[in-house]
């Protein structure tokens, strides 16, 4: 009865500041409308620079054409760098020179992007190109599979497919074109509003827990621990509030996104949706009870917190798709707590097995900051008690 006393309490505390409530759960929905409004539309040509020149890349340029309505102009990497320069094209893109061998070897494709800036149309661009890409390489496993149980040739096999499908698709390429453009826009809004929700999660927590530092900076801590109430007990009711804060959050969120925006996750996996998002505020939990203790000020922690959750919501993947980021980026990208939801809620409909692995990871990071924040709590409590 005591510890829902004091759940009731802090839930109270968290949602008397208003304005911090209300602009935190107008803040995703805000920027995602921005982010998707300045997306754009497909552009109609793209120049593009075969240093490959092999079947394969030769195959993707004409996917893209074909499939995507696309005008592309096969050039080469200068003139495409002087004609950004220039901006007289906003971009081009360049398949490398080892691009078959490493479609081959199973590798990461060597497709490069030459432009000045991001922007909306480059990044529908990148989906679709990343998309063929993915054509190719599904193409060309067939090919080898098919071809080692026929006991034929894997490349007049992948010729033949190749021809199969690009002969599928001219009959509709208008209604292709179309339909691949506003699934581009959706999955594109998804994937901002995933972001951006994963990453203002993370400040629901902050805002849950900021009365901690409060105490400590006032020293209302050292008044607690006269008192028979156990702070541990008091610190669990602390956790509670921020965990229920952060599911209704989660809740408003998700339906908002669904009336509002018409990014629909509640009717995919909801169950798997739900257990990963409740791990995810789990471990986002942890990790900020973790830096409490170094934290002196409520400054301080705001100051930290917000540089923290901005740095890792950019290198997760929160503000604009990793996939073809830099390599450090995206390596160091993957031990972001953002990232694991970005990532898993994108294969969400096709039941990927990394939907466990990241419950479980998420699982791991909350029960080791917890226990870190164990650690270092009691030894700052031993030296209130002994004051």
């Amino acid at each position: 009865m005591q510890f829902i006393i004091m759940l009731k309490h802090q839930l109270k505390q968290i949602f008397s500041n208003r304005i911090a409530v209300l602009a935190m759960m107008g803040l995703p929905l805000i920027l995602t409308y921005l982010f998707s409004f300045s997306t754009g539309s497909m552009p109609d040509t793209i120049y593009a620079a075969d240093d490959d020149h092999s079947m394969y890349s030769k195959q993707l340029l004409e996917l893209i054409s074909q499939r995507s309505g696309l005008r592309v102009i096969n050039t080469d990497v200068k003139s495409i760098k002087d004609k950004v320069d220039a901006q007289d094209i906003p971009f081009g893109f360049v398949i490398g020179q080892d691009f078959s061998s490493m479609l081959l070897s199973g590798q990461e494709l060597p497709l490069s992007f030459v432009q000045n800036e991001e922007n909306g149309e480059g990044a529908l661009l990148k989906e679709v190109i990343a998309g063929e890409a993915g054509t190719i390489r599904k193409v060309v496993n067939d090919s080898e599979y098919m071809s080692g149980h026929l006991q034929l040739n894997a490349d007049s096999m992948s010729r033949y497919l190749f021809t199969a499908l690009k002969g599928a698709s001219k009959p509709s390429i208008i209604v292709q074109t179309l339909n691949s453009s506003e699934e581009g826009e959706n999955k594109t809004t998804a994937e901002r509003f995933t972001g951006f929700m994963a990453m203002f999660i993370w400040f629901v927590v902050v805002q849950g827990l900021r009365s901690l530092v409060d105490e400590k900076e006032n020293k209302t801590v050292n008044r607690l621990l006269s008192t028979p109430v156990s702070y541990m007990k008091y610190l669990l009711s602390k956790m509670a509030a921020a965990f229920l804060f952060g599911i209704i959050y989660i809740s408003v969120i998700l339906l908002s996104g669904k009336y509002l925006l018409r990014v629909n996750m509640i009717n995919h996996n909801l169950p798997v949706l739900v257990m990963l998002l409740a791990m995810y505020l789990f471990a986002l939990i942890g990790l900020t009870m973790l830096i409490l203790p170094f934290m002196k000020s409520q400054k301080q922690f705001t100051s930290a917190a917000s540089i923290i959750v901005a740095v890792t919501g950019m290198l997760g993947g929160s503000f604009f798709s990793m996939q073809f980021a830099p390599k450090v980026m995206r390596t160091i990208g993957k031990f972001t707590p953002e990232a694991w939801v970005i990532q898993v809620t994108s294969v969400m409909n096709i039941r990927d097995g990394s939907i466990g692995s990241a419950v479980i990871a998420l699982a791991g990071i909350g029960f080791l900051g917890l226990a870190g924040a164990y650690v270092f709590m009691r030894k700052e409590l031993r030296g209130l008690e002994g004051c």
